[in-house]
């Protein structure tokens, strides 16, 4: 090779890294959409669509090569390499449920890795132009011009909550008196006294439920105790939502994160139809609002915080709910609690009294209230979803490589001669319903032994029954139905009757169904929106604002807690989530914190570079 020819590849070297880089993110998407897509003719590899493609990443990447901001390359990378494992592995196990996909052969390695490697380009190019946008242009002072609507006045309160409960009504008359499923029959059977009351359902939430349908039943019948109990829960679930706005608005949010906020509240379809579902997920969804809220504003303003028993009482009357309304809520409390204790040394006497409080409250309720009433305890099987899953799944694919004495055990808890035909990788309720929990509570240290034995036998069935059962909460491209529109089979009268007419409700409702149309579909994606919490969390670590990622800590560990859910992608069970963004992603965007000086002298310098 001539000095000449050296000269000019070395003086051009970006520009064919960045060539070379493009090719290998559209061979990636190529690959992709050509399976899942099925646009193999319609956009397949001979069109003039990839040169187009091919211009727009290359002009993209070449500018991103061009970034030195360490910090910046080092967190892009991280989340990287992180979304793009995701997208390789969840292809695979969406495709075939299992790892084939990437590890059947020589070719599905070398597909994998070329996806690998196109996912993390395209991926780490958006999330250092994201971060740079950020930086420049969400440098919030202290102070916001207030609106009419938007401003600190406890009129703004009431104005906004009116806005949001009104925008929600079509779908309370379209969907009149309200949607049931077979979980809310079950806590209507026990509000009634049909079925003896249990704990598998929060006994706060029955209670609300009694009252409602006890007294549509008084003054009329059981629909119009549904009807009560949905506008109940839609000025709740509105009243909390219109005060995450006021919130942002007494901590100087600019006005467009506000009007977005409302928009989302207010016109994101799954708020209103969620509004009038009677589950307790929808409740709960409010409270771990709330509650991030409250660890929003310990961060901002932490002496005040823990110097004011108003606060403190409301903060301790919140933790009682995010424990009582959900059984995974004391995961959520208990496991942020020594974050809390390193982050605010200084007050740990004050934190760890807060905490101690209301754990034992609750385990007062649960324990010695909950036996004075006769509730019973929900049954051990509910949390046993991973292990029942692996297990079957070994039972279905390694039954001949099985001893005896290993399928005698596995059928002792999983009591039917069916798990290969019944077992559902992505469901675990069909091996559910067949496990008994009382061999299980009377034999846990054998069940324990030939779990944990058969994981060594069998890691690769284990790891896989795993990631199916759990996918959809961090591969955006899952889907599952989001909610039943219709009520639920029941010999008390409970119909629906629509009150307003339901094409243009039941047109924008079907939006959430239909996961094939290009960004919409992201909207209502599970995955997608973990994707939003990460990237908003590293960027708080990349702008040094620490304090901050406390409020990200509840919802990620409600997160970690789906992962050994019954259902691969339960849209209900990560409601909160969704509920949360806005102030997760305002609180770190906000420069009226605390630490606020660490944080906006490395943007400024940023900005100015």
């Amino acid at each position: 090779m001539s000095t000449k020819i050296k000269e000019i590849l070395i003086k051009n070297s970006r520009a064919i890294i960045a060539v070379i880089l493009a090719i290998i993110a559209i061979v990636s998407i190529n690959m992709n959409m050509s399976k899942e897509l099925n646009f193999t003719q319609s956009f397949s590899g001979n069109s003039i669509l990839y040169i187009v493609l091919l211009v727009i990443f290359y002009t993209f990447i070449t500018k991103i090569l061009k970034e030195t901001d360490k910090r910046l390359i080092i967190c892009a990378s991280i989340i990287s390499i992180l979304f793009a494992l995701f997208e390789v592995v969840g292809y695979s196990i969406n495709s075939y449920m299992n790892l084939s996909g990437i590890f059947e052969n020589g070719n599905t390695i070398f597909k994998a890795l070329i996806k690998f490697v196109g996912n993390f380009i395209l991926i780490y190019s958006i999330i250092v132009a994201i971060f740079n946008f950020l930086s420049k242009k969400f440098i919030v002072t202290n102070t916001q011009k207030e609106g009419k609507i938007f401003n600190k006045t406890i009129k703004s309160f009431f104005i906004i909550w009116a806005i949001i409960f009104i925008a929600w009504l079509p779908y309370f008359l379209t969907y009149y008196p309200g949607l049931t499923t077979s979980d809310s029959m079950a806590e209507i059977y026990q509000a009634i006294g049909r079925n003896s009351l249990s704990n598998h359902h929060p006994v706060l939430h029955i209670l609300l439920i009694s009252i409602c349908i006890g007294l549509g039943n008084l003054i009329k019948d059981y629909n119009l105790g549904v009807a009560i109990y949905s506008i109940v829960q839609m000025l709740i679930l509105s009243s909390i939502f219109s005060f995450s706005i006021y919130y942002m608005s007494k901590r100087n949010a600019p006005r467009n994160i506000q009007i977005i906020t409302l928009i989302f509240y207010a016109l994101y379809p799954i708020n209103a139809l969620f509004s009038i579902i009677m589950w307790k997920d929808v409740l709960f969804a409010g409270i771990m609002l709330l509650f991030t809220i409250s660890i929003t504003e310990m961060c901002s303003n932490t002496e005040r915080f823990l110097k004011s028993k108003y606060l403190n009482t409301l903060f301790i009357i919140t933790i009682l709910l995010v424990i009582l309304f959900r059984n995974n809520g004391l995961y959520v409390v208990a496991l942020l609690l020594p974050f809390l204790l390193i982050a605010y040394k200084k007050y740990w006497k004050k934190i760890l009294l807060i905490f101690v409080i209301s754990i034992l409250t609750t385990s007062i309720i649960k324990g010695p209230i909950f036996s004075l009433l006769n509730i019973e305890e929900g049954q051990v099987r509910e949390a046993l979803s991973v292990p029942m899953q692996q297990l079957a799944r070994v039972e279905k694919y390694k039954s001949d490589s099985l001893t005896k004495n290993e399928q005698n055990l596995i059928h002792k808890y999983i009591q039917t001669d069916e798990i290969g035909t019944i077992y559902n990788p992505v469901i675990s309720d069909p091996i559910k319903n067949h496990f008994n929990s009382q061999n299980f509570s009377e034999n846990k240290g054998e069940f324990i032994s030939l779990w944990v034995g058969l994981f060594f036998k069998y890691p690769v069935e284990y790891i896989e029954s795993f990631l199916c059962n759990s996918y959809g909460y961090w591969y955006p491209e899952a889907s599952h139905w989001v909610a039943n529109r219709t009520v639920e089979n029941n010999d008390i009268g409970i119909q629906n009757s629509p009150k307003f007419p339901t094409e243009f409700i039941q047109r924008i409702d079907s939006l959430i169904e239909k996961r094939d149309l290009p960004i919409i579909s992201m909207f209502f994606s599970i995955g997608f929106a973990f994707w939003i919490i990460v990237v908003f969390f590293m960027y708080s670590i990349y702008t040094k604002k620490y304090k901050q990622l406390l409020a990200y800590i509840p919802i990620l560990i409600l997160w970690l807690t789906t992962l050994a859910s019954p259902v691969f992608c339960e849209y209900r069970y990560v409601y909160s989530m969704f509920t949360c963004i806005p102030i997760l992603v305002f609180g770190t965007l906000s420069l009226d914190f605390k630490n606020k000086e660490n944080s906006s002298k490395y943007l400024l310098k940023k900005s100015n570079t």
